[in-house]
């Protein structure tokens, strides 16, 4: 049977179980695996792990008053299940055992299951994909960005026999994530969309974040395909391999299947395109980067046998998704939110956006610079190089969120450049940002997910 039942939580490897339900009760499918006790739904099994700020055996109770079916736990919390009265499943590591769990149910299925990892992109890629093949496909797909040890797991319980291709978003923040992945997911294709200057931190280098990505493509067996960005220095360099491989790129003379040409950008910075030289795709989010998103959406579309014509139809209804480049309008004031994450080299993309749609508006440019982590060693230097950059886009005023942007603020004033505005919390940013605008400008709202830049949002 290809869903879950607690005959699934039975087999995993060296487990006990207190107030085991009978051999019926066993094979009755569940309605999920849920590790947060507020969101758990009746009949679901509450999953509880241990985190460096969290303890899920604190919510047991709560989990059992919300309707949970089961309890799995650790087997050091056995003295919190006294009186019960539901089965509990007793692991030596409850994360282990989800991860165990989910690797297992993932064996039961022969569907296509495309993987996506990348420095940037990969989750607007993986919703593109979805949107097109979902118009005559029941997709699997990641919800939001549960894309580590912990979501990669629970996106994959909840594949079901309904389902005809599964699309799983892979993320990573130190060496060796991407391979533990990609043995739980064991992709039958593989998508890297870039390799940037993320998670510099524990990579050290960009050298070391393209060897962590290239792990997807390693993950194949001879038989996976190969979605390959022939724009992307760092990965026509992969070895050639027995796999079917489907080359995309923007460039006018690359050898690739599937060819992508800009044509323009419109007033609100959206991209038209020509896909293989004969169809014109008109987006409805903004930026050059997005037109690289949808070539590779394209790519994977083209693959599984949709036509030029479906591509088109489903990426013109296409609209940003979450904190991605999504344009807001505050009364005269437009803003793109493009706060759910940065790094060096998401940025630019978004600076050029900001910048053209600011020209055909003749517009005040003006960036909300919250900081961006995990770039370890060199995150001063990359700051203020960034700062700097700023500059070249004629940006009439910078409000920097965090310690980083600060520093790099305060060099720009000793440059010369005054509208510089370095704040410690959203609210004092918001509100001396209100007293700044005039009708007419437009914010980029941007920086690292620890951030929250989006938070001023609602103080605007």
């Amino acid at each position: 049977m290809r869903y879950i039942t607690l005959t699934d939580l039975k087999n995993i490897p060296d487990v006990r179980i207190i107030n085991a339900p009978s051999s019926v009760e066993m094979r009755k499918i569940i309605r999920g695996i849920s590790i947060d006790s507020r969101s758990l739904k009746a009949n679901q099994v509450f999953w509880a792990l241990r985190g460096p700020n969290f303890d899920g055996h604190d919510f047991i109770k709560d989990a059992i008053k919300n309707g949970a079916v089961a309890l799995t736990i650790d087997k050091t919390n056995v003295h919190r299940i006294n009186g019960t009265g539901i089965p509990v499943f007793i692991v030596p590591d409850s994360l282990t055992a989800l991860q165990q769990l989910a690797a297992k149910h993932r064996r039961k299925f022969s569907i296509p299951v495309l993987a996506i990892t990348g420095t940037n992109g990969k989750t607007t890629t993986k919703e593109m994909i979805s949107w097109i093949l979902q118009t005559r496909m029941n997709v699997h797909r990641t919800w939001g960005n549960h894309n580590n040890h912990i979501g990669v797991p629970l996106t994959l319980l909840n594949l079901n026999s309904e389902h005809d291709i599964s699309i799983v978003e892979l993320g990573t923040n130190h060496p060796g994530e991407i391979g533990m992945l990609s043995k739980l997911v064991k992709p039958t294709a593989a998508l890297i969309t870039n390799v940037g200057r993320g998670h510099l931190e524990f990579f050290s280098s960009i050298d070391g974040v393209a060897r962590e990505k290239v792990e997807l493509f390693n993950s194949l067996s001879h038989r996976g395909i190969i979605f390959l960005n022939m724009d992307e220095p760092y990965l026509p360099r992969f070895p050639n391999r027995k796999n079917t491989v489907v080359r995309f790129s923007m460039s006018r003379n690359a050898p690739v299947k599937v060819k992508g040409e800009l044509i323009n950008l419109d007033n609100d910075g959206n991209g038209k395109w020509l896909l293989n030289d004969q169809t014109t795709i008109q987006m409805s989010v903004p930026g050059i980067h997005n037109v690289r998103n949808a070539l590779a959406a394209s790519a994977v579309a083209l693959y599984f046998g949709f036509s030029e014509s479906e591509i088109k139809d489903a990426l013109e209804r296409f609209l940003s998704y979450d904190k991605r480049m999504q344009i807001v309008k505050n009364g005269d004031v437009m803003i793109i939110n493009d706060s759910y994450n940065a790094n060096p080299d998401s940025y630019i993309p978004a600076l050029h956006t900001l910048q053209h749609i600011a020209a055909r508006h003749q517009s005040r440019k003006i960036v909300v610079f919250g900081d961006m982590l995990e770039l370890g060693l060199n995150s001063e230097a990359l700051h203020q190089e960034l700062m700097f950059n700023l500059l070249e886009f004629n940006i009439d005023a910078i409000f920097t969120l965090g310690e980083s942007s600060a520093l790099g603020g305060r060099l720009l004033k000793d440059r010369g450049f005054d509208n510089v505005f370095s704040f410690k919390d959203h609210q004092t940013l918001a509100a001396s940002l209100k007293k700044f605008l005039h009708a007419g400008d437009i914010i980029l709202l941007k920086g690292s997910r620890g951030m929250q830049v989006e938070k001023i949002l609602a103080y605007l």
